[in-house]
Parts: C-alpha cells; structure tokens; sequence
C-alpha cells in the first residue's frame, strides 16, 4: 500500500512540474488580434470604394420563417449603396419605383459572429423584402416568410481580402441568400443617383404594353421571343438555335441605373447576351429599341412565335387527363391588352359566383356519352365547386397539329345566354386558327390565338 502512495505522490510531483500550454496563435498574433485586424480591414474597404458600390443579392428560393420553410420563386435584387462612415450606409433599390430616385440612409454594422459578418441594423431597403408582412413584401410565400432575402450577412471569401479589393462575396445568416458587392465606377454611381434605375424599371414594363403576346427582340441576324414577369422578375427568352431546334431559358434580373442585368447570361451559339440596355419606346409602344452587347436592336409585337413549342399542346392536354384533373384560370381571355376582356368573373347564377374558368379533358366518355372534353365555368356555391348550369363540350382530344391545338365543338350542356361572357369565350375557344400553347412553368401555360397573338388565356394546374 505505501508503495502505491509513494508512486501516486512521485506521479503528482512530476506532473505538477510540467506546465503544458495551447498556442492559438497564428503569425504571432491571437485569435482576437486577427479578428479585429479582419473586422477593421473589412470596414476600410467598404469605406474605401470612392463612387460606392453595387449589391447583388439572390435567394436560394428557401424562406424561413422562426424555424419552418417554405419554397417558392427565387429573386435576384440589385442596390447601390455608399458607405459613408463606420456606422451609416445610403442606398438605392431596385425592389420598386420608389426606391430608385430617393436614397435612404440607415445603419450597418461591421461585427464578429461566427466570421465577420455585415449587419444592416437599422430599417432599409434591404429590409422591404423580408417583410413578415406580405402586403408589404409582395412575398408568393405568404404571411411571415418574405422573399427569403436577408439583412444580416456573414463575409464569405475565402480569405480576408486586401484593403484594396473591388468584390466581397457575402452569405446570408437567416436564409443564406447569396450577395455580391462591386465597387462601383463613377457613371455607374452618376446613372444611379441622376434616377436612371427607375427608367429602366418603367421601360421593361413597358414592353408588357405590346398587344401580341409575342415580344420580338431582334439583334443583327438573330430573333428572340421575350415573355418578361415584372412580378418575379424573369425574363423568358425563346430561340430557333443554329440547328433549327426549340430553344428557352427563364433567367432572373436585376435592374441597376445602366440597364437590365440578366443574373445567368443567354447564350446562344457565338451571341451571349448579359443585359439590355438603352431601352426606348415610340408613344405608342409598338417599337422599342434598345442596346445588346453595344449593338442596336428592336423589340416590336409578332403575330406567331419565333418557333412554336411543337410538342406544348399534347403536353398540356395530356397533364391533365393523364392526372384526371384539369387546368384553370382565374380570369378567362386576355384580349386586346383587356383582362378578363368577357367578363367572365362577374357571372353569378343558380350554380353559384363564378371561381375560375376549367378546361376538363375527357370529362364525359361512353357508355352514356361519346368522347368529349368540357370548357366550362367552375362556380363556388356552399364552399364546394361545380360545373356552370351551361356550357360547352370540345370533342375528345382536340387536334394537335403545327404546333397548335385546334377545338372542335361536340355539343353543349344547358342553354347559353347569346352575347354573354361564355357565350364569348367559346366563340373563342372555337376558332379555326387554333392555339399555340406556351408553357410558363412546370405546371403552367399560356394558350395564344394563332390569329394576331392579340388573345390568350393562362391556365394553371390547381394541384
């Protein structure tokens, strides 16, 4: 026994007379010394760019509200900011008109978390699209979620840069949405304050103003067809490429004081295409022009497609008899820049108020009935849906052909009032030129009346 003290105590003793100690220090220096030169470097170079800086942010397409996430549309944003002191930031926002011609100053910070990070501490521009409260945020996630944008971001680079950098990569800390800052030149910040954002904002609008459906951008040789959505911000552009084959590509945007910035560039054989810009439009906007690559082109309307979708009929056609369901739209026939042009959600009747117009392939079918579809109004009565008390039936399954689809009328179901909205929208339905068929999305598309491109409805697969 006192020889397994006397070894514990000599054990004791020797351990005791070794002091070992852990180095966190790298270069000399601690890892509160790097963090604070990190931090102070960070804050001379947002202080530093002399004509400021633009801000590219973009989401994942994630929105996380106290923990749950909701999917939906990604966004790509576009500001300018200047930093004008340790604490304050000015900014200019393209999220709407009024944030492009009045700059809002508010607070930043430059602080340790678990990197350096960028805090927008103070309400901004940046904050309007995170708003919990989508009346304010135009958010498609609903209630609490925002765009998935961010305020509070961590410095993503790889290493802390040198005092002189042009570019900082950022990450978001709630969303990881994703940011760009560019030092910017003196007429990016010049086309910046003198408004010239909001120019460009009204003159991509603008080109929704065209009456076809169809928006012909043409540069030199080559034709696009254009479909812009100023609510998610996207630019559909549709090609013929150098093998005659169906080519399109949806692409995000932002909108700085120069033009409009395409965030995946289009790129089509020798062209790529990164923005436009320039864009003008005669007073009645059936001409616009506007600048590729340095190179004028125009945008004017087209009565049929660049190339047509062949396969786009049957595939819509078949998604909802394949799923025995059908398509919808909220508002009937586009017409002549008029939406709801029949008036068709104002119709009312013993079927109940009007929820939106369906086309039912192959509702009815033998033994009772031969082949056919249905295109009729769906009426909300005692918070279920049913067909109107008249409408009409295509016969089963239209014509595919040409890259349209052409209806054919087999009969109707009750007695539809002459000069009425569905009297108007199967007279539409019917026409002999046919439809071609646009798919907007995965479960969207847009039929067009092969006419004058003047007429379309947009449907949706409400499932």
């Amino acid at each position: 026994m006192k020889r397994v003290i006397i070894f514990t105590f000599a054990v004791m003793v020797v351990g005791a007379g070794c002091k070992k100690t852990y180095d966190d220090t790298v270069g000399g220096k601690t890892a509160d010394q790097r963090i604070s030169e990190a931090l102070a470097t960070y804050q001379k170079i947002l202080m530093g760019a002399p004509y400021g800086w633009i801000f590219v942010e973009s989401t994942t397409g994630i929105a996380y509200n106290q923990g749950v996430s909701q999917t939906g549309p990604k966004i790509v944003l576009g500001y300018y900011m200047q930093f004008v002191d340790s604490s304050k930031v000015t900014m200019i926002s393209d999220f709407d008109t009024s944030m492009t011609t009045v700059p809002k100053t508010s607070g930043y910070r430059v602080k340790a978390l678990t990197r350096p990070a960028l805090i927008f501490d103070t309400y901004s521009y940046l904050h309007v699209p995170c708003e919990p409260n989508d009346a304010v945020s135009k958010s498609p996630f609903g209630p609490g979620y925002g765009w998935g944008t961010d305020f509070e971001y961590s410095f993503s680079d790889s290493r802390v840069p040198a005092v002189t950098a042009d570019t900082l990569r950022l990450t978001g800390n709630l969303n990881s949405a994703g940011g760009l800052l560019v030092k910017a030149t003196q007429a990016q910040r010049d086309a910046y304050l003198q408004g010239k954002t909001k120019g460009n904002m009204v003159g991509l609008g603008n080109l929704n103003n065209i009456l076809n459906y169809f928006k012909r951008l043409t540069v030199g040789s080559v034709s696009y067809d254009l479909r812009v959505d100023v609510v998610n911000r996207t630019i559909t552009f549709t090609w013929k490429d150098g093998s005659g084959n169906f080519q399109t590509q949806t692409v995000n945007y932002y909108v700085s004081g120069t033009g409009i910035n395409l965030f995946t560039p289009i790129v089509n054989g020798s062209q790529t295409i990164t923005s436009i810009d320039n864009i003008t439009w005669n007073g009645s906007f059936t001409l616009f022009t506007v600048t590729i690559n340095g190179q004028q082109g125009q945008v004017v309307g087209a009565t049929t497609p660049v190339i047509a979708d062949a396969g786009a009929p049957a595939r819509w056609w078949n998604y909802a008899n394949d799923n025995r369901l059908y398509w919808a739209s909220w508002n009937g026939f586009h017409v002549n820049g008029v939406d709801d042009a029949f008036g068709v959600t104002t119709l009312s009747n013993a079927s109940g108020t009007f929820y939106y117009y369906g086309y039912l392939p192959h509702l009815f079918g033998p033994p009772n009935n031969p082949d056919a579809d249905a295109f009729a109004p769906l009426m909300l009565k005692k918070d279920s849906l049913s067909l109107n008390n008249y409408f009409t039936a295509p016969g089963f399954p239209p014509s595919f052909t040409g890259g349209k689809v052409i209806f054919t009328e087999l009969g109707t179901i009750g007695t539809t009032p002459p000069g009425g909205p569905v009297d108007l929208s199967q007279q539409t339905l019917y026409n002999p030129a046919g439809f071609y068929l646009v798919q907007t999305g995965d479960k969207t598309y847009d039929m067009v009346l092969a006419t004058d491109a003047k007429t379309w409805i947009s449907w949706f697969f409400p499932r």
